[in-house]
């Protein structure tokens, strides 16, 4: 059976993230024994397969990828982010966009609709505020 994540699946996942944020490197690089732990709290999914260490691990990254596309729309001059609305692109601003999607392939899915887990990832990511010195 293929592995797939359910939106309750993915919660579960981002809430051990949280629990055991302080087992984490730098960078939020967690070590195999947390993928060991996660897999166990997912051995019976919601959806598909139950989830092996190396895909809680793959998902994560994958979340982790999305995260950083949509954080970089949310920074970004000319566009306007919602939940509802991703970066709700009209004509208005579409050449603006297309740029954008050239350098940030990951952002694509956000045109006009948001991405559940954002808020969720902004709590858990470091911050990449810049010193003013």
């Amino acid at each position: 059976m293929q592995v797939s994540w359910s939106e309750a699946d993915t919660i579960t996942l981002l809430d051990l993230v949280v629990t055991h944020k302080a087992l984490a490197g730098e960078g939020l690089n967690f070590k195999a024994t947390f993928w060991n732990t996660a897999a166990v709290h997912l051995r019976n999914p919601s959806k598909g397969a139950p989830k092996t260490a190396k895909a809680c691990k793959d998902k994560w990254k994958r979340l982790r990828k999305t995260y950083d596309a949509v954080d970089q729309l949310c920074s970004r001059s000319g566009f306007v982010y919602s939940l509802k609305s991703g970066a709700n692109i009209g004509i208005e601003n579409e050449q603006l966009w297309n740029a954008f999607v050239r350098q940030y392939k990951d952002a694509a899915p956000f045109r006009n609709k948001g991405w559940l887990y954002y808020d969720k990832m902004k709590e858990i990511m470091p911050s990449k505020a810049k010193g003013l010195n």
